[in-house]
């Protein structure tokens, strides 16, 4: 008798087949949306809220994931004792 893939006899009635692993791809089990865009900002960069009175200086203290709504940063203006979270689109350069 001739064992089909699995070990198991091709007269099993059991239609083993052996799974072609070729066709599995690292993209497959990729998040649906998921881009390969980096963060405009870098840690260390000033910004200001868009939308907010004045140009409050904003520094970058740490990039965060994409939350569903662009890519997140952690934000820290000098005169405050808290950290803010602000995502990317709302945020512009400020040259220095």
């Amino acid at each position: 008798m001739i064992a089909a893939a699995g070990g198991r006899p091709n007269g099993s009635g059991k239609g083993y087949r052996m799974r072609d692993k070729s066709q599995n791809s690292t993209t497959d089990n990729a998040r649906p949306g998921a881009s390969s865009a980096a963060h405009k900002f870098a840690v260390g960069t000033f910004v200001t809220l868009i939308g907010k009175s004045g140009q409050t200086p904003f520094k970058v203290t740490r990039l965060l994931p994409d939350g569903g709504s662009g890519f997140q940063y952690r934000i820290k203006n000098e005169d405050e004792n808290y950290e803010r979270v602000a995502i990317e689109p709302l945020l512009a350069p400020i040259p220095r």
